[in-house]
């Protein structure tokens, strides 16, 4: 792999040029670049158009529950509904959400030009547009019979249209727990799951280890560890909770593959042979521990970053350092060791004896004490602060208060009785929302809401953002606390519909209300957007007052990001810069801060990688693979020795892409 060494640049400011990457434009700039911040930005664009996706499919959902016994959508469409809603909003809105955070924010957080590898960056991004295809080509192949079928249940006896791939919408649930996935339950969408997920995890681990490595090794001078702002703390845990549980679910996920295309028994432990149901020693209980030493990590994989977020945000709009930084990184430190012992909760109602069923529970119950030891800092950092009420404050805030309700509820979960009362019931449904929703989400936005205009140089507004903020927190609460009375009153999940004599309507007609007030504060998002874009005020460098290196460059930054690399002696360097010693700076005069302007230049001096075609090649070629296992017409999948062509092409095209990438000059040479 092709690596990019780059100089210190003089100390003299203008007395450094910059040679700019290869020359493109337009549509080929996006498809070729290789840059930390347009890879970010495409990240956030695709995670937040799976989000209005992975939305529709919730507004289907609670629209079919929001009366007893309707018949909006059809018992096999509600089945593809839940899976693909988890599953879009798992892997393709919040995780890559997350990974453009990553992706444009810490680079420029630790003072570096770029990633440790650009190329494998650009890769890990189209191989995750790859798994998205593999993912929602059913879907996208069924929309026509979908809208078919609305519209005659609207206005017509138009019959619907049933397209070939339309059965191939996975509808396994979203951890696909055996047996309900072994060939005699289910057919060609299980295929489309496996290796949609295998493609999305090639695309997560390829990420983890570029920020692992980036975070280590390209730190600006004098950033120790203990002075890498808490975001970064919080991106280089979750890298490292990536590559040590995503193997696990890849396991599982090739022991799967390999049951159903080669006829192996890891998990089913009967079969149909010539119409007899045979023993095959196959046990559906690997699946859950493969899965779940995975899906626990994944939940704190899923929230940290949110965390990191909030942790950036509230000490700016408290005007107050975080109150114990060792603190909060050790904590955070802690909830990833110990996401990883505490799998088996997932499971208490599968027949665990009595000793792994106390390990786990003092497990879940010790991994309460860090995450509280956050919760207190954020309050004790708020606590006789100057606050303002920004849109991002609120919403870390509201991520704060939101977060307790589900932990709690999780804590609950941790007593194996309850958890076995409440198993498969509403009340877990309202409990990993208000975790992952409350949590999450809530931190995403603010994220947003505080990193725009960095990204993209002018402001939100911020009427429309509090709007969005109320209306999103409203509507969350409205949406899923009735389900916690749901639960208690012994509805289960997944159920497609129910009856008038059940005395569950009230409830999941306010919870679709809910819905569609959220439904509403996302739109009053894309509008404030769209202004933003059109006509929103400039944004400054620093238009918070913020406290990290981020803010020190224009807003949006140059392709160079730093044109001096910068020297960090303080956790909090830029509030240092401005107000000295005083971190805080409640009683100084800030001291007017030396933002350098963007420069161009064609001369030497900075050196920034070329654009490339070959990590999409690569892709490409990943998505090929995957595609000639799943093609079903036997007149289109040609095979040469039992072999599809389609995948020995993208198998190709992998080697070749690869090749060209390790081969290609990093950079143009120096005059």
């Amino acid at each position: 792999m092709a690596s990019v060494a780059y100089p210190t640049p003089q100390s003299q400011q203008g007395a450094v040029t910059v040679q700019k990457p290869s020359s493109t434009s337009g549509l080929v700039s996006w498809l070729t670049t290789i840059d930390h911040k347009r890879i970010g930005i495409m990240y956030g664009t695709s995670a937040f158009l799976f989000f209005l996706l992975g939305g529709l499919e919730a507004i289907l959902i609670r629209v079919q529950l929001a009366r007893p016994e309707n018949t909006f959508v059809d018992l096999q469409s509600y089945n593809e509904l839940f899976t693909m809603h988890a599953t879009t909003m798992v892997f393709l809105a919040l995780m890559p959400m997350s990974a453009a955070f990553f992706n444009y924010v810490v680079p420029l957080q630790i003072g570096a030009r770029d990633v440790a590898f650009p190329r494998l960056n650009a890769f890990s991004f189209w191989t995750f547009i790859a798994g998205a295809i593999v993912l929602n080509l059913p879907v996208l192949a069924s929309l026509p019979g979908t809208f078919t079928y609305i519209f005659q249940q609207i206005v017509s006896s138009v019959p619907v249209l049933h397209l070939p791939w339309s059965q191939y919408v996975p509808d396994q649930g979203w951890y696909a727990y055996s047996p309900l996935t072994a060939p005699m339950f289910s057919g060609k969408e299980v295929d489309f799951w496996v290796l949609g997920i295998q493609l999305l995890g090639v695309a997560s681990l390829a990420a983890s280890f570029n920020f692992i490595i980036t975070i280590i090794n390209m730190r600006a001078p004098g950033m120790t560890m203990m002075r890498l702002p808490i975001f970064t703390w919080t991106t280089l845990i979750v890298s490292v909770l990536i590559a040590m549980s995503f193997p696990a679910v890849t396991i599982g996920l090739v022991l799967l593959a390999i049951d159903r295309l080669a006829g192996t028994s890891f998990y089913a432990p009967y079969a149909l042979v010539n119409g007899q149901l045979v023993t095959t020693g196959g046990d559906p209980i690997l699946w859950q521990h493969l899965f779940w030493i995975f899906g626990h990590p994944e939940v704190y994989i899923l929230i940290l970053p949110a965390f990191g977020i909030i942790s950036e945000i509230i000490p700016v709009f408290a005007k107050k350092p975080l109150f114990g930084y060792g603190v909060m990184v050790y904590a955070t430190a802690a909830i990833a060791f110990l996401g990883f012992g505490v799998w088996a909760h997932h499971m208490f109602t599968t027949g665990l004896a009595a000793t792994p069923t106390a390990v786990f529970t003092a497990g879940t119950m010790l991994i309460a004490i860090p995450t509280g030891v956050k919760i207190l800092n954020w309050t004790a950092t708020m606590w006789g602060g100057s606050i303002r009420f920004t849109t991002a404050m609120l919403f870390a805030v509201g991520l704060v208060s939101q977060f307790v309700i589900g932990g709690l509820s999780g804590v609950m979960h941790a007593v194996s009785p309850v958890d076995t009362q409440h198993n498969d019931s509403y009340f877990v449904v309202a409990h990993f929302h208000y975790v992952l929703f409350g949590g999450t989400v809530f931190g995403l936005f603010a994220g947003l809401y505080f990193w725009w205009p960095k990204v993209f140089g002018r402001m939100l507004d911020e009427r429309l953002g509090k709007l969005n903020f109320w209306l999103t927190f409203i509507g969350f609460n409205l949406t899923f606390f009735p389900m916690h009375f749901l639960g208690l009153a012994g509805m289960p999940r997944r159920y497609w519909s129910y009856g008038e004599q059940s005395g569950w309507w009230f409830w999941n007609s306010i919870a679709s209300i809910g819905a569609l007030m959220i439904a509403g504060s996302i739109l009053v998002f894309m509008i404030n957007v769209t202004r933003s874009m059109k006509s929103g005020a400039k944004a400054p460098a620093d238009p918070w007052d913020a406290a990290t290196l981020e803010w020190s460059i224009p807003s949006p930054p140059p392709v160079y990001n730093f044109l001096e690399v910068p020297q960090v002696t303080h956790v909090n360097q830029l509030w240092y810069d401005k107000y000295g010693d005083d971190h805080g700076g409640q009683a100084i005069t800030p001291k007017p801060l030396n933002v350098i302007p963007a420069i161009e230049g064609d001369d030497h001096g900075v050196h920034m990688p070329n654009p490339s075609w070959y990590p999409m090649v690569a892709s490409i070629g990943m998505l090929l693979l995957a595609l000639g296992i799943l093609i079903p017409n036997p007149h289109i999948q040609v095979l040469f020795l039992g072999i599809p062509v389609i995948s020995l092409l993208g198998t190709v095209i992998i080697v070749l892409g690869v090749y060209g990438w390790a081969f290609e000059p990093a950079s143009e040479p120096a005059h």
